[in-house]
């Protein structure tokens, strides 16, 4: 037996060894190795899950990263080999070793995958002097496999660094880094322990479910090994056999849960800043976006709205009528969303807190004591969010904030982060009282933040059941995406962070969270008008595009640095209000696929390899690249342009893809380029989403030999119809030749009817005034110049052919 040591770890590490099988169904198979039972199941064709737990325990998947728990039976077959047993299906083959016990998967491509060492395989430290494996943390228990050759790693959610983290350790341990991050921190304010692993352009993904401290090996200590290790409780883990990221993503968010449809004002532009500390100065920022004709849908109140940092209350000296202000605001089209966190004050007189202790709601020391620390409002207690009660209690408050007319709900400090010491967080062996079995902080710590947005998702549905909850979580773990969207946290007004937000970025993408942003430009620190101006070219193509800042800073709306800067946000803010349709486009398949929304190249082009590099440059879908510029004073940067044909968006300068161009990009025209033939829907300039208007919605496509299709969804915006059939979906193809382009729109599938009676088609790069335009074989209503031809008719629920000759 293998004794090896780990800085994480202590006490000698037992692989597993020898096994016998003690039980099978169809798709399962159980064995026994001493007081161990280890289990392989098939869960769908292309994931297997596998479990090993010591001591003679019972075997327990429960984990809150796993949304779907029962799935449909599996064409399985088991067979016998020398070695052990084949438990397989049409795409995948286990390989079970029984003596040692060894699991490795292939597929019927002769691929071979997430194989065990067959020294190290997966094992348990004991704890020294100790004849059992310690529970309820147990030191740790790790799993080993072999990385096959030229084996690239992604994912691992929220990192900072680069795209590729080959080559190196993540630790998944949920922290308030106190002064922000660099990227020399492993570990920051979410922990998803997820790997997407490429190798000769093939793809699988690994979950390891394990909500103690984790700690991955990429490849760092030993090139030829991947170690997936945890502090303690039981080692599971889950096989997604891809061969492509979108199939490994689509099962990955179908175990975990995908992110639900929003609201659509949740996806205009924000503004924020901790703090704006009256309601005149949040007036003010509101009049000022309205006055300038810059877009905004939602300003925000940070923790100063609250009466002494207490959480659910109003401070009546700086907004002594909320319901007004809002009101007020509403009337000009801003939503309002208020900050949350978790620490509730340690004051008699204060109903939550007097509330909760009695409820027994908070977190509870060894001693059976309230477990206290220090945060914004002074001394502390910590709500119990794995308790069903206490999470129904916490969300069920929230109706003070909804009464006063906030729209959404921002949770933070919800690692927990805690003052006593700086950077603080609970200790290891405060307890959770839970719903009848206690766990220790160290068991669910890095749960804590999906729990508590997980509580507040409840909460808003309860009380507005017809309306889409918004709520933002600092912290959370696997599984998060299906309760909240996740801002990063605090970055700051550097070049290098606004760099850093691509990969950061891209790997949540690839890790499930298809909704999230960074602060455009950058929290801590003062920022300028070049940065300010070049971060917000990248921030509008976030998923969640907020501007904020942190107290003591320069100030960086977008005004805040005068021109030309101000009229470069004005200009990126109106285009990402024109691509708004796409944007919903884009949810609405993260809804039903799992797909990122802000795309590493590599999801669309998983077998080019020269893309796996690409960390400053990124995917809108799959029609949109953009390459933002991220260092000052320069106006020109490498542009890597994937295999097909490519537009550059301001220009309509056409190329060939498969290769880098040097590009220029002026303040104000940041690097974009379009898939030809690929329908980008757009729609009218709005000061916000609610802005009422009879606008065509247009749909932009250059043409070039060949064909494309692209697919749009819309619906009411808000509520919950969409569910039940009201909704609109359609496809729109473009083929082109030489001297033709023919579109194609497909009719809506779907009840949902939308407002506007006309829609556009814009083809650009036509270099020469067609000679016939058509719609539906008659004559058409069009505009021809600049090599751009504008097509207008009416709306239909039918499907409609668009001809043009040139």
């Amino acid at each position: 037996m293998t004794e090896t040591t780990n800085r994480s770890a202590k006490g000698k590490y037992e692989p597993i060894g020898a096994a016998e099988l003690t039980d099978h169904d169809g798709r399962s198979m159980r064995f026994r190795c001493g007081s161990t039972t280890v289990e392989t199941t098939v869960l769908a064709p292309d994931l297997f899950r596998v479990g090993a737990f010591p001591n003679g325990q019972t075997p327990d998947y429960g984990s809150e990263a796993i949304y779907k728990d029962e799935w449909l039976a599996v064409e399985a077959s088991m067979e016998r080999t020398d070695s052990g047993f084949i438990l397989s299906t049409r795409e995948v083959k286990a390989e079970i070793n029984t003596n040692p016990l060894r699991i490795s998967f292939s597929d019927p491509s002769g691929r071979t995958f997430a194989a065990d060492d067959m020294e190290l395989g997966m094992g348990f430290f004991r704890t020294p002097g100790s004849d059992i494996f310690t529970k309820p943390l147990g030191d740790a228990v790790r799993l080993h496999k072999r990385r096959e050759e030229g084996e690239r790693s992604f994912g691992c959610g929220e990192r900072t660094g680069g795209l590729d983290k080959t080559g190196t350790s993540q630790t998944f341990w949920n922290v308030d880094p106190p002064s922000g991050h660099t990227d020399a921190f492993d570990n920051i304010y979410s922990s998803i322990p997820f790997t997407l692993s490429a190798t000769n352009g093939k793809f699988h993904g690994l979950l390891f479910d394990n909500t103690h401290r984790v700690e991955f090996d990429l490849g760092k200590k030993d090139g030829d090994l991947s170690a997936y290790e945890a502090r303690g409780g039981d080692l599971v883990y889950y096989v997604f056999a891809g061969p492509t990221p979108k199939r490994v993503l689509e099962r990955y968010t179908e175990l975990t849960g995908r992110t639900p449809m929003p609201p659509m004002w949740s996806l205009g532009n924000q503004q924020c800043r901790w703090s704006y500390e009256t309601a005149e100065e949040v007036r003010e920022i509101a009049r000022n976006f309205r006055e300038r004709g810059i877009p905004c849908d939602v300003v925000y109140l940070d923790i100063d709205y609250m009466d002494g940092y207490r959480v659910f209350t109003w401070n009546d000296e700086g907004f002594p009528e909320p319901e007004k202000l809002i009101a007020e605001l509403g009337e000009d089209g801003f939503r309002v969303a208020a900050i949350v966190d978790p620490g509730v004050k340690a004051d008699e007189d204060y109903f939550m807190y007097s509330e909760g202790r009695e409820r027994g709601f908070f977190c509870r020391t060894m001693d059976g004591e309230e477990y206290n620390n220090a945060v914004w409002p002074g001394v502390c207690a910590f709500p119990d969010f794995t308790s069903s009660e206490a999470r129904k209690w916490w969300g069920g408050n929230h109706k003070i904030l909804l009464d006063a007319g906030v729209s959404g709900i921002w949770c933070d400090m919800n690692e927990p982060a805690l003052f006593i010491p700086k950077g603080a967080t609970m200790p290891d062996d405060a307890v959770h009282p839970g719903d009848g079995e206690a766990k220790l902080h160290a068991q669910i710590h890095n749960t804590y933040g999906s729990l508590m947005a997980k509580a507040t998702r409840e909460g808003l549905l309860e009380l507005r059941p017809d309306e889409r909850p918004f709520v933002i979580t600092r912290a959370g773990y696997a599984g998060m995406q299906r309760h909240a969207m996740q801002w990063t946290g605090d970055n700051s007004s550097w070049w290098e962070h606004l760099w850093m937000a691509m990969p950061q970025l891209q790997n949540l993408g690839l890790s499930g969270v298809a909704w999230a942003g960074v602060d455009i430009g950058g929290f801590f620190d003062d920022g300028n008008g070049e940065l300010l101006a070049r971060f917000t070219e990248f921030g509008v193509f976030q998923p969640f595009c907020r501007n904020h800042s942190a107290k003591g800073t320069a100030s960086q709306e977008p005004w805040a640095f005068g021109e030309p800067y101000e009229s470069v946000c004005r200009a990126m803010i109106k285009l990402r209000m024109r691509l708004l349709p796409y944007f919903y486009t884009l949810f609405e398949e993260s809804h039903r696929n799992g797909s990122p929304i802000l795309r590493p190249l590599l999801f669309e082009y998983p077998e080019d390899e020269t893309t796996y590099a690409l960390d400053d440059e990124f995917l809108l879908g799959d029609a949109l690249l953009v390459a933002p510029i991220t260092r000052p004073g320069i106006e020109h940067r490498s542009v890597y342009l994937p295999e097909g044909t490519w537009f550059h968006y301001w220009t309509d300068e056409k190329f060939e893809g498969g290769r880098h161009i040097l590009v220029h990009a002026p303040l104000g025209q940041p690097a974009m380029y379009m898939k030809a033939n690929k329908a980008l829907p757009m729609g009218p300039e709005k000061m916000h989403t609610g802005e009422k208007m009879d606008a065509p919605l247009a749909f932009l496509i250059y043409p070039s030999e060949g064909s494309g299709e692209a697919g749009f969804y819309e619906d009411a915006g808000d509520g919950f119809g969409h569910e039940s059939g009201e909704y609109a979906r359609r496809k729109v193809s473009c083929e082109a030749t030489v001297d033709a382009v023919t579109v194609r729109l497909g009719g809506r599938e779907g009840s949902f009817e939308p407002e506007r009676s006309e829609t556009r088609i814009e083809l650009r790069g036509i270099e020469r005034e067609p000679g016939k335009v058509s719609v539906d074989g008659g004559e058409a209503s069009f505009e021809y110049g600049g090599n751009r031809l504008v097509i207008t008719f009416a709306e239909r629920v039918d499907g409609t052919v668009i001809e043009v000759g040139v």
